[in-house]
């Protein structure tokens, strides 16, 4: 084993991503009750004694419901900046450690270097993660975003793999039943990243080196699979062409209520 990624749920009922290496195993964000958690790592034939500790982007409660449950009863130690932190203290209680980070500094966990970049959201101080094995095996996390900055086109390029906000389908949100206030919110600059605002992300920074793509964060209200699947093959059929050759990379839309099988480097391979 190399390195694996699976989400355990992704939505806005909870969200949480599982990273394991050789000699590492760690959650980025615990959005879902810490039951659930340990429920969905058990499907996946791991014990939430294995890890080493939680990384946590922001402070909204769909990553953050777990935190503060897992890290007491498994003596965690959660990584995250003092803004994070100070936002979500409440909700999280009392933590067995914290172990502060910097936007823009790269961080450790046994084997896996971590480098957090900001992202427009409208939450303290959030960020996405670019995530390298010791062998080199890099992977984006991009989730929670308005919209897709310079610095965030920059990061995410030359990947191997990427987890890519799928959120909206903007015709739905606005044919839809939330209250224009909320609509306002998701589809604003600190809001949710929409399937055309993806698709076009997605096609400007694949690269041959893409071996897949998990979408992420689909609103159950406003989305579907058919057109997320659709968009972001779409754009990656798009950037083949200029490139002269097919796209190999493999799509999968993560679910809210099932956990996604693991795979990257050493991980299993989607046909869809």
């Amino acid at each position: 084993m190399k390195m694996e990624i699976g989400l355990l749920g992704s939505g806005s009922g909870g969200n949480s991503l599982l990273v394991r290496s050789e000699e590492s195993t760690l959650l980025i964000d615990a959005g879902l009750s810490g039951k659930e958690i340990a429920t969905r790592l058990n499907l996946l034939g791991i014990s939430p004694s294995e890890l080493l500790g939680i990384v946590l982007t922001h402070e909204h409660s769909d990553h953050i419901r777990g935190v503060g449950p897992l890290a007491r009863r498994f003596g965690l130690p959660v990584w995250t900046n003092q803004p994070t932190l100070e936002a979500g203290k409440d909700a999280m209680g009392t933590l067995p450690r914290w172990v502060p980070i910097e936007i823009g500094v790269p961080f450790e966990i046994g084997d896996v270097c971590l480098d957090p970049f900001s992202l427009p959201h409208d939450a303290a101080d959030p960020f996405g993660l670019t995530i390298k094995s010791q062998q080199g095996y890099r992977v984006g996390l991009a989730t929670d975003m308005g919209y897709a900055t310079q610095l965030v086109r920059s990061r995410l390029k030359g990947l191997q793999g990427l987890v890519l906000e799928f959120n909206h389908d903007l015709s739905m949100l606005l044919d839809g039943p939330y209250p224009w206030a909320i609509k306002q919110r998701i589809k604003g600059k600190l809001g949710h990243l929409s399937n055309g605002d993806a698709a076009n992300l997605l096609g400007e920074i694949a690269s041959d080196d893409l071996e897949w793509v998990i979408c992420a964060h689909m609103s159950r209200e406003n989305n579907e699979e058919e057109i997320i699947v659709q968009e972001a093959r779409d754009a990656l059929n798009r950037k083949s062409s200029l490139l002269s050759r097919p796209s190999t990379a493999s799509l999968f839309v993560a679910s809210q209520t099932n956990p996604t099988p693991l795979y990257g480097s050493s991980g299993r391979s989607f046909n869809q």
